[in-house]
């Protein structure tokens, strides 16, 4: 999904949807958020100048 750049700050709020607990708050302006649960994780991340590329991967419990 493509979408065009939000120039102003956004607020991202993980919560647990069982407990309704706020587990983290962060305002972020001129960043980016990459959020993994359950058996997502980031795999690498490559830096090439200003731009950055990330791979999520599953995880199926033989470290792979």
């Amino acid at each position: 999904m493509l979408q065009m750049p939000n120039k102003k700050p956004v607020k991202v709020t993980i919560t647990d949807p069982d407990t309704g607990e706020v587990m983290e708050e962060r305002i972020l302006s001129d960043d980016y958020a990459l959020i993994t649960a359950g058996n997502r994780y980031v795999k690498s991340w490559q830096v090439m100048g200003r731009t950055h590329m990330l791979a999520v991967a599953v995880d199926n419990g033989e470290g792979k």
